[in-house]
């Protein structure tokens, strides 16, 4: 009885889902028994969807279902679902996060220059909004994130065919700065700095 409640609630929820989705092109969606899923990642992307068109102001409901289904290989919908929601919601304070969503969904397709060109518009829409709406940190990761892009795509390697060396191009474009330990942190105890020597007063 529990298993065939369970399943009843999930298929609930995909229905669900396919009946809100019908106003949000350019995707169709189409239900589908829980027991013809892949398995329980397919739910859960399912439901995040869910969430996120019912919540289409909540940025992260959309980066994660987003996520979700680019882990489970739905790669297209990764791109199209977010790309959607920055579509018609242009005016929502959490444009940024569904703009972000589609460029690291390009990343995972490799498609670098569509990502670096996302990965830019979430860059500006969150400056435009201000730090309320978009924290200084993560205007700070995106924009070192684009300029890690950038160089990435400047070296000319092509990271299907060695992604480590076009993330070593990547990384080697972020100046990277040492900093001396201070006394007390772990690190050796700077030495002192030696008094000046005293001048004798000139005799009268």
């Amino acid at each position: 009885m529990k298993f065939v409640r369970f399943i009843s609630v999930i298929d609930i929820a995909v229905l669900g889902v396919a009946a809100v989705a019908i106003g949000l092109p350019p995707r169709t969606m189409q239900a589908a028994q829980a027991s013809r899923l892949k398995g329980d990642d397919d739910v859960r992307a399912a439901l995040q969807e869910a969430r996120a068109i019912a919540h289409p102001t909540d940025g992260k409901a959309v980066e994660q279902a987003s996520q979700l289904m680019s882990d489970g290989g739905y790669r297209d919908w990764a791109v199209e679902m977010p790309r959607a929601f920055s579509e018609r919601y242009k005016d929502s304070p959490v444009r940024w996060q569904a703009l972000r969503a589609v460029s690291v969904a390009y990343l995972d397709r490799f498609q670098m220059t569509l990502a670096l060109d996302y990965a830019n518009r979430a860059l500006a829409a969150c400056e435009s909004v201000g730090v309320e709406a978009c924290p200084a940190w993560d205007s700070i990761r995106m924009d070192l994130f684009a300029k890690h892009l950038d160089a990435g795509i400047k070296s000319g390697i092509n990271p299907r065919k060695d992604p480590e060396g076009f993330a070593k191009a990547a990384g080697d474009s972020v100046r990277h700065i040492r900093l001396t330990p201070r006394a007390g942190m772990g690190g050796p105890t700077p030495a002192p700095t030696p008094a000046p020597t005293p001048v004798p007063a000139p005799t009268p």
